[in-house]
């Protein structure tokens, strides 16, 4: 029996849940739930200034569209405050840290003449050895280890290591009191029993820190597994153009849950060659040993892909439902009892529920023919208006009846096929690229194909 896991997302509420976050919190729901542990929602909210409460919202409701639902209420870091400072001031009284009253200027003069000299920018451990008395006002300092090397063993990217030297003395606790990120998010993964920390791979700088700062305290140290990042197509960084947007936007144009699932969990993982998975396939397969080490990369053409499928998957009933919550939807697609078939055949091409909703108006609503070409259709009125008064004798009984009577029509008449079937096509869909002209017909029905034509003419 596996070890039961708890991980944890650990978001900043200063802005909305994107794609790389969203995969994040994937992955350590996965691998919490592959052990029957725990994943847990933390928010690390010290930055007072720019965390709200609505970003908050936004998150907690993205994760729950997502279906990654904590087995928790969320934590939030700023209410663990008195904890924090309570540590910091132990290790400065254990001489595990150290108070520092050093100027902004000093500090400045200091970082321009290392990066004049080629050196890494960082505190020059002026009052590291002075053991000054603590006073309102100053910084307290960690004393990071100054010989040997801080390394671990990362399950996505194996060992990584980092000489003790090229470390800093960063502040844990600033001159008003306040505990940083760094020092809070390890005293927190500790408080809160974490097994194993996964996050994305810009945070392996600030996991040098934070197993310095457990060591500190004699904590047994979590897991790690660091996510190569998601880039753009072109291999840049994600933007708003191209991958970057809320994950609340994704379901507003029209994605599903499945599809975002699937899509989220094929960045940088796989499983032999499958594509499609269900959820009970993901909590089987899925293992974090398994991510790939180097950057995913985004794919709008194939995020689309899954959301097709998914869309060609649902169930008549449960896609009406999905639809019918679509904020641009003007019609009610049960006006026509052929909505089932309505559905199908538009969802064949459709990659957003906002595409069906779009593609399957004309059903409902009379095409406006504003931006048609006449001159394909200005030959055809004799044709039409023949065709029309027909009509009553067609069979309606399905799409193939009518398909063998607009067949046995047009060999009548010695007419070919685009005579009658390109006019047909933009009179009763108001468009060009449409449906066939017997599934046109057979799904508006004879009435208001007949309507539609006599309208037109």
């Amino acid at each position: 029996k596996l070890k039961e896991e708890i991980t944890r997302f650990a978001p900043s509420p200063t802005g909305h849940l994107h794609l790389g976050g969203a995969r994040t919190a994937l992955f350590a729901w996965l691998h919490a739930k592959a052990s029957n542990g725990k994943f847990l929602l933390r928010f690390e909210d010290t930055d007072s200034e720019r965390s709200k409460k609505e970003y908050v919202d936004s998150i907690v409701s993205s994760l729950s569209w997502l279906g990654i639902k904590p087995d928790d209420d969320p934590l939030f870091q700023s209410n663990n405050i008195e904890l924090h400072k309570k540590i910091a001031f132990d290790l400065l009284e254990s001489g595990k840290a150290f108070s520092c009253n050093c100027t902004s200027e000093h500090l400045e003069e200091v970082r321009k003449k290392q990066i004049q000299n080629k050196l890494q920018p960082k505190y020059d451990g002026l009052n590291r050895d002075k053991n000054l008395t603590h006073e309102k006002g100053n910084v307290i300092r960690f004393k990071m280890p100054q010989s040997g090397s801080t390394s671990f063993e990362d399950k996505i990217l194996g060992t990584i290591s980092v000489k003790n030297k090229e470390l800093d003395d960063f502040i844990i606790l600033r001159s008003d009191s306040t505990p940083t990120y760094n020092f809070c998010a390890a005293i927190d993964d500790f408080d809160m029993k974490i097994t194993t920390v996964i996050r994305g791979d810009d945070h392996i700088t600030n996991t040098l820190k934070q197993i310095n700062i457990l060591h500190s305290i004699n904590s047994d140290l979590p897991n790690y597994a660091h996510l190569p990042m998601v880039l753009s197509s072109e291999g840049k960084r994600l933007s708003k153009r191209e991958g970057a947007l809320d994950i609340n936007e994704y379901k507003k144009m029209g994605y599903l849950q499945e599809a975002m699932i699937n899509y989220l969990i094929k960045l940088g993982w796989t499983y032999k060659d499958q594509e499609i998975f269900s959820e009970q396939e993901i909590l089987q397969y899925f293992n974090i040993n398994d991510v790939n080490s180097s950057p995913a990369r985004f794919s709008q053409d194939l995020l689309n892909w899954y959301n097709n499928h998914y869309i060609k998957c649902n169930k008549n009933n449960s896609l009406l439902d999905l639809i019918k919550t679509s904020s641009n939807i003007d019609y009610n697609p049960e006006d026509n009892e052929k909505y089932p078939e309505i559905l199908a055949l538009m969802g064949e091409g459709a990659n957003t529920l906002i595409e069906l909703v779009d593609s399957s108006r004309f059903f409902y609503i009379q095409p406006d023919y504003k931006n048609i070409d006449y001159s394909l259709i200005e030959n055809s009125r004799e044709i039409l208006a023949k065709f029309a008064s027909s009509l009553d004798s067609f069979s309606f009984e399905s799409h193939e009846s009518i398909e063998k009577e607009i067949k046995n029509y047009i060999k009548a008449n010695e007419l070919k096929f685009p005579q009658l079937g390109k006019p047909l096509r933009i009179i009763l869909s108001g468009r060009e690229n449409a449906p066939s002209i017997s599934e046109l017909v057979f799904l508006l029905g004879l009435e208001e194909a007949k309507k539609r034509i006599e309208r037109f003419l």
